[in-house]
């Protein structure tokens, strides 16, 4: 062994040859795997109305790497590890705000009979329970709710968090979270928590979840804290670039699908709260705007390659400050066109038509040709690839 460097990055004697002596514990004491796998989707998304004029960019969808891995420590009880990280295809660039492992990032120990224990950058449970009964999660990633406003569409992620998941029990799960904000000197600044509840017997399957966050925009900074999650809060004009804070965010709502056959049926709602709003380009100071979706999606396998897909949302806002209160109904259509398990060619459609004091669309999705219509009325179009790994 070289030379042992001493001072501020020196590593200690001790530790090297604890960590030696343990990889030279014979292998049969343990077993474990590693996975590598991801998804690339590609495509091309076209929009009648951006900002009065028609647009063309691409689908970038939901692409992503990552490693998983498991180690059998005996007794029924597993280390577990995951490091995923979301991409554009089109450039290469990092999401969620260019971090290496962006989508998630933790370990931590399962135990057949007491459940989950992990650390790291993961989902609450509206995310990666709830959001499973929504069209944007089953599908593209591209029939989001109006502006993304439940997260179904993985704006952000929480750090930080603590999660626990129990065994199934007869079908029924329940896990809670809780994110430690790290801001010295106050412990709950940008702390999260949440609590999920999901059960499976059969064809039917039914979640239901709870999130909150203070000071999400602090706290998740990759999402975008503007027009994206509100598209519309004031009569004037869209919160263009203009950055907000909210006091604090909360999302629930529960929902469930049902296999009948060759279809699948599914009925959600979710609720989101954002509280303290401050935006001084629109006048608003201390305001809290909450949104309502209602959503029911529907599924159709005409044959083992060929699967039709839809859905209808409509989205109730209110800006308690003002009374201020739009309203969104939105139609999504699409065919997905099985190559083979793991690709998928896909072709899909959105309308979405503002209502009650709104006064333009906005159709949330990546890319230049997702930004606010000039009317009530917005139409896009996307095709293009799906594959996974």
């Amino acid at each position: 062994m070289g030379r042992i460097m001493r001072g501020q990055g020196a590593i200690p004697r001790t530790l090297l040859v604890t960590a030696a002596a343990f990889a030279c514990m014979p292998a049969a004491h343990a077993q474990s795997s590693v996975d590598l796998y991801g998804i690339v989707m590609s495509g091309v998304i076209w929009s009648n109305n951006v900002a009065g004029g028609k647009s063309t960019s691409m689908a970038e969808g939901p692409s992503r790497w990552g490693l998983r891995g498991s180690e059998d420590l005996g007794g029924g009880t597993k280390a577990v590890f995951r490091l995923e990280s979301g991409f554009a295809p089109s450039t290469g660039q990092s999401f969620q705000g260019g971090r290496l492992f962006g989508r998630q990032a933790y370990v931590g120990l399962s135990n057949d009979t007491w459940g989950t224990l992990t650390l790291g950058r993961q989902y609450d449970f509206s995310a990666d329970w709830l959001a499973q009964t929504s069209a944007t999660y089953r599908w593209n990633g591209y029939f989001a709710h109006p502006g993304d406003n439940d997260n179904f569409n993985y704006q952000f992620r929480v750090n930080n968090a603590a999660k626990y998941v129990s065994p199934n029990l007869h079908g029924l799960q329940l896990g809670a979270m809780y994110s430690f904000g790290g801001v010295a000197g106050s412990f709950g600044n940008q702390s999260a928590m949440s609590f999920g509840a999901k059960y499976e017997n059969g064809p039917a399957k039914i979640q239901a979840a709870y999130f909150h966050m203070n000071h999400p925009a602090l706290a998740a900074s990759e999402g975008n804290w503007s027009t994206t999650l509100f598209p519309q809060i004031s009569a004037t004009s869209p919160l263009e670039n203009n950055a907000v804070d909210p006091a604090s965010m909360d999302i629930y709502g529960i929902g469930g699908t049902y296999e009948i056959g060759d279809a699948t049926l599914g009925l959600l709602w979710s609720h989101s709260d954002y509280r303290n709003l401050s935006v001084a380009a629109d006048g608003l100071s201390n305001a809290s705007v909450r949104f309502d979706n209602i959503e029911a999606n529907f599924a159709y396998n005409f044959t083992p390659r060929v699967q039709f897909v839809s859905a209808y949302t409509y989205t109730i806002g209110k800006v308690s400050q003002t009374g201020f209160a739009p309203q969104y109904h939105q139609i999504d259509m699409g065919v997905n066109y099985f190559l083979s398990k793991r690709t998928i060619l896909y072709f899909a459609g959105i309308y979405q038509r503002a209502a009650g004091d709104a006064t333009y669309a906005n159709i949330e999705c990546a890319g230049s040709s997702c930004e606010a219509s000039s009317s009530k009325n917005q139409v896009s179009v996307l095709s293009g690839i799906f594959h996974a790994f």
